[in-house]
C-alpha cells in the first residue's frame, strides 16, 4: 500500500501517510484562464478579492439556478482500522458525500481531530446525512469547524461531479502520477506537504526542491527520511521556485491564498490530490495553472471498499486540468 494518500498520485492506494496538517489555529500555509470569452476575469488590483470559499460557494449557487443540486444519497465514512493506534499506520483517510444522482466528492479528513468528531458524529447510522441539502453542507466551507468544511468541500466536489455528469464533460485523464507535473534541471520546485515520488524526478532532472511543511512533527519525520532535502515551516523558502505542486488540502485549512503569495515566482502552480474535485475557476483566477483530483469511476466498488476500510484507487480516477484550454463554468453550464 502507498503511504502518502492526500500527497500521492501513484494509483496504488486510496490513503496513505505523510499528508500535512494544520499545526495551529490560523496556519502559515496546500491563474487566470487566458480564454477572457468563457470565464470570469481575473478581478482588477484595485478590487477586493472575495475569499476563495466565498467564490466557490457564489459559483455553486449559480450553477444550481440552471442545473438544481440533487439531494444527498449518503455520507461514506472512512471505517477506522484496526491499527488506527498504532504509530505510523493510516495516517490520512478520506470522507465522501454521494448524492441521488451519482455524483461523488471527497475531502481529506486528517486535520486536526476531523477523522474522530466525524465518526462520532455520523459513523453510528445507516445513511449518514441521507436527505441533506448539499448546498447548504457546501456553505460551512466558510467558517465551519474542521469536521463542518471536511463534509462541505466533499459537497462542493459531489455537485462539481453531478454538473459534469450531467452536461457530459469527461475531464482529461492525468498523464502521469503527479497531475502531468513535468520537471528539467533548471527548475526549483517547491513542495506544499511531502510528495515523495518527486524527490526522485527532481534528483534525475537535475533540478532544486524546497518542501514547505505545516507541521513541525512532520518535517523532523521526513528530514529523518530524506536528509539532504531542504524541508521546512517557513513558507517564504517558496520565493524562489518556479514550480510549485501542494497538496488540496490547502482548500480545506484556507492557506491557499497565502502560498500563492508566497511563491511570487512559480509559473507552474499545481494543487493536486483526492480532494481537489471541484470548478477549477476559482484557483485559476487566483494563479494556479493545473488542478488534479480524484473521480468516483465505480460507486459500488467504492462504496464497499470504504465500508471495509480497502483502498478504493481502482474504482477512482485521476484527471488533470490545465488553465490553459479551460472552457470555464459558464461555457460548459449554459450560463451567460
Amino acid at each position: 500500500m502507498c503511504s502518502n494518500a492526500e500527497n500521492c498520485w501513484c494509483g496504488s492506494c486510496g490513503r496513505g501517510r505523510n499528508s500535512p496538517r494544520s499545526a495551529r489555529p490560523v496556519p502559515e500555509s496546500c491563474h487566470r484562464s487566458p480564454c477572457a470569452a468563457s470565464t470570469t476575469p481575473a478581478p482588477s488590483p484595485m478590487s477586493p478579492t472575495p475569499s476563495i470559499a466565498s467564490a466557490i460557494l457564489s459559483q455553486l449557487a449559480a450553477i444550481a439556478q440552471r442545473h438544481p443540486a440533487p439531494r444527498v444519497r449518503r455520507l461514506h465514512v472512512p471505517r477506522r482500522p484496526d491499527t488506527a493506534g498504532v504509530a505510523g499506520e493510516h495516517d490520512a483517510e478520506f470522507c465522501a458525500i454521494e448524492l441521488e444522482d451519482g455524483g461523488f466528492g471527497l475531502s481529506y479528513v486528517l486535520l486536526g481531530d476531523t477523522l474522530a468528531a466525524l465518526l462520532r458524529a455520523h459513523g453510528g447510522g445507516d445513511l449518514p446525512l441521507q436527505g441533506a441539502d448539499p448546498l447548504a453542507l457546501a456553505q460551512r466551507l466558510a467558517g465551519g469547524s474542521e469536521v463542518e468544511r471536511a463534509i462541505a468541500l466533499a459537497a462542493v466536489n459531489a455537485l462539481t461531479d453531478s454538473v459534469w455528469r450531467r452536461v457530459g464533460y469527461e475531464p482529461p485523464p492525468a498523464g502521469n502520477s503527479l497531475g502531468d507535473v513535468q520537471l528539467g534541471a533548471q527548475d526549483h520546485l517547491g513542495m506544499i506537504g511531502f510528495f515523495p515520488p518527486l524527490v526522485k524526478r527532481v534528483a534525475e532532472a537535475g533540478g532544486r526542491l524546497s518542501v514547505v511543511e505545516m507541521n513541525a512533527e512532520m518535517v523532523a519525520r521526513q528530514r529523518e527520511r530524506f536528509p539532504n532535502v531542504h524541508i521546512t515551516l517557513d513558507r517564504a523558502d517558496l520565493a524562489p521556485c518556479n514550480v510549485v505542486v501542494g497538496t488540496s488540502t490547502m482548500l480545506l485549512n484556507d492557506t491557499l491564498d497565502a502560498m500563492l503569495a508566497a511563491a511570487p515566482n512559480a509559473k507552474r502552480f499545481a494543487v493536486i490530490g483526492p480532494s481537489a474535485g471541484l470548478w477549477p475557476d476559482a484557483l485559476f483566477e487566483r494563479g494556479v495553472t493545473l488542478l488534479g483530483g480524484t473521480r468516483v469511476t465505480d460507486p459500488q466498488a467504492f462504496s464497499d471498499a470504504m465500508a471495509v476500510g480497502a483502498s478504493w484507487s481502482e474504482a477512482t480516477r485521476k484527471f488533470a486540468i490545465a488553465r490553459d484550454g479551460w472552457t470555464g463554468w459558464r461555457t460548459l453550464t449554459g450560463l451567460p
